[in-house]
């Protein structure tokens, strides 16, 4: 009798369990796009330092019970004159349970000395505009 009531009962939880996680939106978001850098000049104000050049994948995964997300960003950075400084590979991620408010997330970001964006053109940059990223 105890036994038929625990397999009972572990069948009500499994279902719950099975039923929690079936409902869970999936979102990617590919980006490229150019932007400006700044740096706080000894007057406190913001002056243009150059631009980088950005390329980013980020996906985002979201049930009732937690949160994802997970980003692969490359960034090329140009001074003002559009000379190559440096390239940034950052890759990140974090999970937050909804249940238990716990936390969890890291960053590497490695430095290389080779452009590696892609899809943006050198010729106007200014006006660079590119839609329907995932085709």
């Amino acid at each position: 009798m105890k036994r038929n009531f625990f397999i009972m009962n572990l069948l009500i939880i499994s279902i719950f369990l099975f039923g929690a996680c079936g409902n869970v939106e999936k979102i990617e978001n590919i980006e490229v796009f150019v932007i400006e850098t700044l740096e706080e000049n000894d007057e406190g104000f913001s002056e243009t330092t150059g631009y980088k050049k950005v390329n980013a994948i980020t996906n985002i995964e979201e049930s009732e019970n937690h949160l994802e997300t997970d980003s692969k960003v490359i960034e090329d950075f140009y001074d003002i004159e559009g000379n190559y400084i440096r390239t940034e590979i950052i890759h990140s991620n974090f999970n937050k349970s909804k249940v238990t408010q716990a936390e969890d997330g890291e960053e590497r970001k490695e430095e290389i000395q080779e452009p590696s964006t892609i899809l943006i053109p050198d010729d106007n940059i200014e006006y660079f505009e590119l839609d329907n990223m995932k085709k």
